[in-house]
């Protein structure tokens, strides 16, 4: 599951998933793949009962969510916080070096063990408009952690979660339809590619021939009519709109 082929089959996959019921078992077998126990796709919203519109999509023992909801630690979960101040994805033995951690905090986490959380990675979801969300990914073994999957592991988490987003929308509205995907320019499509080459502003200026605050012109431009608050969001979006394809992203047949 770490290979890109893997990956890509998975996105595939997911981008044709139309009910919450047959994401989560293609959702639990690729992270089985990537080496992970655990895993949590939710809003940040507080609560055993949600609106309509909130993702929660988990394996996570029962006793460890009466155990959060009753203890009200939802107000202090230290993954949630880190949340809020990290728009990568983190491990959570890094948590101590994204916040100062409160005794609270410390308490939540020494919890960890004894629910079968031994190490974990998380990646922050911020779309304007939305509650904060998070996709947190688990081992109960921390030799067993796969670091070397991380990469793969955020593809999949950003992914899953923009398919489940889809899914609880088209319930939520209850038309039955995606929704209009946007219109791109030609060059914010041009600094999109890019983008998803992993290509900084200066670097797509030079490539093509503007300057980079023209880039980020363009691509802040396309954030806003797909509605993203980050890169990576952008191309997920543009990825499952199919405007972009990953023959534009590893090959170079499109511009340089």
């Amino acid at each position: 599951m770490s290979q890109f082929h893997d990956v890509q089959a998975f996105v595939r996959e997911a981008n044709r998933i139309t009910e919450m019921a047959d994401l989560q078992p293609l959702l639990e077998d690729a992270l089985k793949a990537l080496g992970f126990d655990k895993y949590a796709f939710t809003h940040h919203v507080p609560g055993f009962v949600v609106p309509n519109n909130v993702i929660r999509l988990s394996n996570y023992p029962d006793r460890w969510l009466n155990t959060f909801i009753k203890r009200n630690y939802f107000v202090d979960d230290p993954v949630f916080a880190a949340c809020q101040r990290s728009s990568a994805g983190f491990v959570w033995s890094q948590l101590p070096q994204i916040l100062t951690l409160t005794d609270r905090q410390r308490e939540i986490m020494g919890e960890w063990g004894q629910y079968g959380f031994a190490e974990g990675f998380t990646v922050p979801v911020h779309i304007p408009g939305e509650a904060i969300g998070s996709c947190s990914m688990s081992v109960s073994d921390v030799t067993r952690f796969p670091l070397q999957a991380l990469p793969a592991a955020q593809y999949v988490a950003s992914f899953a979660f923009e398919a489940a987003r889809r899914v609880v929308k088209r319930e939520w509205v209850g038309t039955g339809k995606a929704s209009n995907r946007a219109s791109l320019t030609a060059r914010q499509f041009d600094c999109l590619v890019l983008v998803g080459r992993g290509k900084s502003d200066w670097d797509i200026s030079r490539i093509l021939g503007i300057s980079d605050q023209t880039v980020h012109q363009h691509v802040e431009a396309a954030k806003k009519r797909y509605g993203v608050a980050s890169r990576t969001q952008l191309v997920v979006r543009a990825l499952f709109d199919s405007q972009l394809t990953f023959s534009d992203l590893f090959d170079l047949g499109h511009i340089p």
